[in-house]
């Protein structure tokens, strides 16, 4: 197909594109959105998931609290570390020492002292802090790569959750279950702020190219054919357009002169196991926790990623991601993708920070395909956590109920909620933001319920090594063509083995 307003439009874009290219302050993304999740969009496609918080000049050195100390209030002090994940952006201090303070003059029992730390070295200071036997007793906001590094000092927290009768009813047993990624299956955090994935895409795009939006229920067609990753292919290509209007479906197509891309995965922290989250959950592990292992998911999904980008040419490569075209990265914000799988925290980078002028002036947002008639929606949360080493675990737990029920840290934090109950706040915040443009909140919703279980970047052994030997996987395939995809997976199975056998 030619689409003859296509080479003119592309101009006129590229030359807003390039004018509107920013730099994505991590956490708060540098525009007007709430905070970010910790799982913020990284500065660059290595960087990780659960993204480092920009460092806040507000932060001072903090001496922890000797064990039993006695807070101002009379109350055993409680001591919160904060860094790990979201939590040290200025306007995010304010609010969480606001929230102490107002804790701490509520009751006498608990005296909640904040340690604030740079994300930077807040991973350093609390391994620091464990060794030295004197660990923190609640650390978050913190997502699970952040969980990952403290996993077997983290207090089950299923006990207190029945002591103290914390009410999960208003909360899906999905993301309940979420949380028992501690060892043996150990409830290591409470539902909390949650960031559900689904589909975004350009309306303008669309209306040019003449077709239908895609469908905001699950269960729905597309022009008479399930909603699945064949479907997401096919309207892919028809999106992909060259220079000269052809799009990928025809036989004038120019591969090597791309300028409209139909579909990505953005930000998924050049991970082939969150891209693989579509065709349904899964770990390069076996289920002994020890073997390396390619999971089905995860082969079907690299051979349609890899087709989709030397084959089909829907997806783009890494060179073609970092290029001017699709501003240097964030790909969607660039007008020049149609489609992509993102977050609720996308909202922070949507639209560039002002004076900027958006170049995606009308989006909206649709279900996940299904595959094999699954839909699986790949899930970043935060949490809060209780240490193993806590004195008095369960005062702990009743300052963390009230750190999770704070309608004011879930609205600093960006954060929509797992507790149905409270998810107007960032709603209503996040429409404010987009005025003018009508977001269907049931498609998130509805994807919160399809989690990827086990999660995209749950712990294998050794994490970092092997989350270095995934990424090269996907950086070595988005830069070469032509390579023999189940020889890659079957070296990258060996080098994984090796990573887990190295963790002793």
């Amino acid at each position: 197909m030619n689409r003859s307003s296509s080479t003119h439009r592309f101009h006129r874009r590229t030359i807003a594109a390039v004018s509107a290219t920013f730099a994505l302050v991590l956490s708060a993304c540098g525009s007007s959105a709430p905070p970010a999740a910790s799982s913020a969009p990284p500065a660059s496609p290595t960087a990780a998931a659960s993204a480092p918080a920009a460092p806040s000049p507000s932060l001072v050195a903090i001496t922890p609290a000797p064990v039993g100390a006695v807070g101002p209030n009379g109350g055993t002090v409680i001591r919160w570390f904060i860094g790990l994940g979201a939590g040290a952006q200025p306007q995010q201090v304010a609010a969480e020492r606001t929230f102490a303070d107002d804790f701490n003059n509520s009751q006498k029992d608990i005296y909640l002292s904040t340690e604030i730390e740079d994300n930077k070295v807040a991973k350093d200071i609390l391994q620091t802090q464990i060794a030295a036997g004197n660990p923190p007793d609640i650390i978050g906001p913190v997502g699970v790569e952040g969980l990952n590094l403290f996993r077997d000092q983290l207090l089950d927290l299923a006990p207190l959750v029945q002591s103290q009768s914390f009410d999960l009813t208003k909360i899906d047993p999905s993301l309940v279950d979420f949380w028992k990624m501690g060892t043996g299956g150990a409830m290591i955090g409470v539902p909390y702020a949650v960031y559900p994935s689904f589909l975004w895409y350009n309306k303008a795009l669309f209306d040019e190219a003449k077709l239908p939006y895609p469908p905001t229920k699950l269960g729905d067609t597309y022009q008479g054919k399930p909603w699945d990753m064949n479907a997401i292919r096919e309207l892919g290509m028809k999106l992909t357009v060259d220079k000269n209007g052809n799009d990928a479906t025809s036989a004038s197509f120019d591969a090597a002169n791309v300028v409209q891309w139909g579909f990505d995965m953005q930000f998924a922290d050049s991970s082939p196991i969150a891209e693989a989250s579509l065709f349904g959950a899964s770990l390069p592990i076996a289920a002994d926790g020890k073997t390396a292992d390619i999971p089905t998911q995860l082969s079907t999904a690299m051979h349609w990623y890899n087709d989709g980008v030397w084959k089909d040419h829907f997806i783009p490569t890494n060179t073609q991601i970092n290029s001017d075209l699709l501003s240097k990265g964030s790909e969607f914000a660039s007008g020049n993708l149609a489609m992509m799988e993102g977050h609720t925290w996308f909202t922070c980078c949507v639209w560039p920070a002002a004076p900027a002028k958006p170049v995606v002036k009308d989006f909206g947002w649709a279900v996940a395909p299904s595959y094999n008639g699954t839909t699986t929606a790949k899930l970043h949360a935060d949490t809060f956590s209780i240490m193993k080493g806590s004195k008095h675990a369960d005062l702990a737990f009743t300052a963390l109920k009230a750190m999770v029920d704070s309608k004011e840290l879930l609205v600093d934090y960006g954060a929509f909620a797992a507790n149905a109950d409270k998810r107007q706040s960032f709603i209503d915040a996040i429409n404010a933001q987009f005025k003018g443009i009508k977001l269907d909140w049931s498609v998130p919703q509805e994807m919160l319920v399809h989690p990827d279980i086990p999660n995209h970047q749950a712990f294998v052994p050794n994490y970092g090594k092997a989350k270095a030997a995934l990424q090269a996987f996907w950086n070595k395939y988005r830069t070469q063509s032509g390579l023999d995809i189940d020889a890659e997976l079957n070296a990258l199975k060996s080098t994984l083995q090796g990573i887990y056998d190295s963790a002793g």
